[in-house]
């Protein structure tokens, strides 16, 4: 029998052999993960299925988690939930803020303070407060104290014909009276003396006459001041929000009739019960005490002075306060993420944060919008308070040395791509 020759690129037994079993564990392995794609599919396929099983248990809740989670549904809840969550917060925290006392008093009196009929009380309504000028604009009233069971009721009363005084009630403002022994004529052409006060000043014209009809009233102008000097945090206007006001006014009130009869000018002084204030002033929050040094006209009671005096605080709402601590934590924060984001670019080389033009629009966006929103701070002062010098400056400077640096390397990243093609 003859031999043939070999061909010489004749693969050998060995070889076939090899190239056969590689085959066979390819496609072994082709069909196991064939087979367990299958398996998963099926796996996913069923949690779709309502197939019947305990409500609330594990199992439960995987399979809604499954169905509703890929849906978007949950994530959509949540962050509505946050959102409404935040919203209430926020509204209660405002109601409460502006549902706070607005007008805060302390009474100091002298000891054994009587109160009979008579006596006259001034309210004051808060009219405006100018803190450029400065100034507190009060509008004062006077009220009779007809007894203790009515109490104050206002002066000129058509119900109650003692509350008028017939020649009115002059209201002095910052002086004083002093006691005064003065003399009167009776009837039989008789010299009497009599303890009274006097005020100290006869030339003072009076702030006001009230007590002859029910409309009668003055106005004031309550000159502020800074209320403690050596700590910068609550100067007037440069410690805003938390800046404090001191200011203060002198009554003295002096009846007319009562003059006459001692046949001289301001010798009628009668004692001022107390004050009242009330009404609101927008983004202010003002305290008030007062104390009254009149006591009984008699030789052994007589006080040296007869006046009551009228202590002022002033400060800055809650709600001022929340709003300024807000818009400085804002400040920061917007101006921290777009510090961090230009050292991610110009310092570890993220390319990819260049890529278009968001981050240097958001960097001469915030440039231009968080200094305005300085404007829109409930009684912020002119430019230049310490909030200004902590949260506003220092913010803007950052963000615009980051707006440059971006640009610069923005162009060179330009040219550079420009250069290569």
């Amino acid at each position: 029998m003859a031999e043939y020759e070999k061909a010489p690129h004749t693969p050998t037994t060995d070889n076939t052999n090899a190239k056969f079993l590689l085959q066979s564990e390819i496609e072994s392995q082709s069909r196991i993960a064939e087979t367990r794609l299958q398996d998963e599919k099926v796996i996913e396929d069923s949690h779709g299925m309502d197939t019947p099983t305990r409500i609330f248990s594990l199992c439960w809740w995987k399979r809604r988690s499954n169905r509703i989670v890929p849906a978007g549904l949950w994530p959509r809840v949540l962050y509505c939930m946050i959102a409404i969550v935040l919203l209430i917060i926020w509204f209660l925290s405002m109601l409460v803020l502006a549902g706070q006392e607005p007008i805060r008093t302390e009474i100091h009196e002298v000891v054994n303070r009587y109160r009979p009929e008579g006596l006259m009380t001034l309210r004051g309504s808060l009219i405006s407060f100018d803190m450029e000028k400065r100034i507190l604009t009060i509008s004062w009233e006077g009220l009779y104290r007809l007894n203790d069971t009515v109490g104050n009721i206002g002066f000129a009363d058509p119900d109650y014909p003692d509350s008028r005084v017939r020649e009115g009630i002059e209201i002095y403002r910052d002086i004083t009276s002093e006691p005064y022994n003065a003399s009167y004529v009776d009837a039989d052409n008789s010299t009497h003396w009599m303890w009274t006060y006097q005020i100290d000043n006869q030339t003072a014209k009076p702030a006001g006459v009230i007590g002859m009809h029910p409309w009668d009233s003055f106005d004031t102008d309550i000159t502020f001041t800074q209320r403690y000097s050596k700590n910068p945090w609550v100067q007037p206007l440069l410690g805003y929000p938390f800046d404090q006001w001191d200011g203060g006014i002198v009554f003295v009130a002096n009846n007319v009739t009562l003059s006459k009869f001692f046949n001289l000018n301001g010798t009628g002084v009668i004692e001022i019960n107390g004050i009242e204030l009330t009404d609101y002033a927008l983004n202010w929050k003002f305290e008030y005490d007062y104390q009254n040094s009149c006591g009984r006209l008699d030789p052994n009671t007589l006080t040296p002075f007869c006046h009551i005096e009228v202590n002022f605080i002033g400060t800055r709402s809650g709600v001022v306060i929340i709003c300024a601590m807000i818009t400085l934590v804002v400040n920061w924060t917007c101006a921290s993420f777009i510090f961090i984001l230009t050292c991610e670019t110009v310092f570890m080389g993220r390319s990819y944060i260049l890529q278009g033009t968001d981050i240097l629009s958001m960097c001469f966006t915030a440039l231009f919008a968080l200094p305005a929103i300085r404007i829109l701070l409930p009684g912020a002062p002119a430019y230049g308070a310490i909030i200004d010098l902590v949260g506003v400056l220092p913010c803007a400077l950052t963000i615009a040395i980051c707006t440059v640096c971006i640009s610069i390397v923005k162009l060179k990243a330009r040219h550079k791509v420009q250069k290569e093609e």
